[in-house]
């Protein structure tokens, strides 16, 4: 939920972004520079600047409804994430295949050859005698 949440706030962060970039400044020169009008003048409102104030209050609800939803939220810490995680390893069950390793000492010993032989023969086997 607070995914939903999050993305509405970035996509009207960026439309309130644009709105106050649209919008033509009001004067010219600097805060108390102008060309007459006053500072909280009754200056009738333009599209631009109902809409400047639309998206401000949107802005401002999801500010407030982002910082209450974690507290109604399912909290998942770090001790219930490893707790839930062992007790999945712990159901599931365990192979007993044969080790694919050492595929000889799986193997039946051939009738003849004593034990001792057959421990030494795969050493030999892995070590080429040298010239």
């Amino acid at each position: 939920m607070s995914l939903v949440f999050t993305i509405l706030f970035i996509i009207v962060a960026f439309v309130l972004i644009a709105t106050i970039l649209v919008q033509q400044p009001k004067t010219s020169g600097g805060l108390f520079a102008g060309t007459g009008q006053s500072l909280l003048g009754t200056s009738g409102k333009t599209f631009w600047t109902k809409t400047t104030i639309g998206m401000a209050a949107v802005f401002m609800i999801l500010c407030i409804i982002l910082a209450i939803l974690p507290r109604y939220e399912q909290p998942a810490s770090v001790a219930d994430i490893i707790a839930k995680q062992q007790q999945q390893a712990a159901q599931a069950p365990v192979s007993t295949a044969p080790s694919s390793a050492n595929p000889s000492a799986n193997a039946p010993a051939p009738q003849g050859v004593p034990a001792a032989a057959q421990a030494v023969a795969p050493a030999q086997q892995a070590a080429p005698a040298a010239k």
